[in-house]
């Protein structure tokens, strides 16, 4: 009997733990965030879009990860997080569900990205959002 109050005890403690950091581990700061990744590469992460799509009988949710040539993109790209917002959500309601379920269409969807980004940052693809990585990616 005491080796099970001991068990619930170490449980209840350790769930403790784990749910006092996850708020700061989820943390949002409203739009997007930057960072460093492992391979020292700066990116910026938005928050999900879901949008429907130009047919309007379908919906794309897509979360998208930016990788950018410096911390400093990523801070602008945070500063105007509304302009970039409205670009993406512009360009990715006008998509037709086919145009974008193949590889190919999605390598394009990147490139469309990339160029939109860029130009609300007013920079060239070198200082500016370099790669587009998709963390997920949904058609229904």
């Amino acid at each position: 009997m005491q080796k099970f109050s001991f068990l619930k005890l170490f449980c209840s403690a350790l769930l403790c733990v784990l749910c006092s950091l996850t708020p700061a581990a989820f943390a949002n700061s409203g739009g997007g965030s930057a960072s460093a990744s492992a391979g020292g590469a700066a990116t910026a992460t938005l928050e999900p879009f879901t949008v429907n799509l130009s047919s309007f009988d379908r919906y794309l949710q897509i979360s998208v990860t930016l990788q950018v040539a410096g911390p400093e993109v990523a801070d602008k790209i945070k500063a105007v997080m509304p302009m970039v917002r409205h670009n993406m959500i512009m360009l990715l309601s006008g998509k037709e569900s086919s145009q974008i379920q193949s590889a190919d269409g999605k390598h394009d969807l990147i490139e469309e990205i990339k160029e939109r980004i860029n130009k609300v940052l007013e920079t060239k693809e070198k200082n500016g959002v370099t790669d587009v990585f998709f963390v997920n990616f949904v058609i229904q």
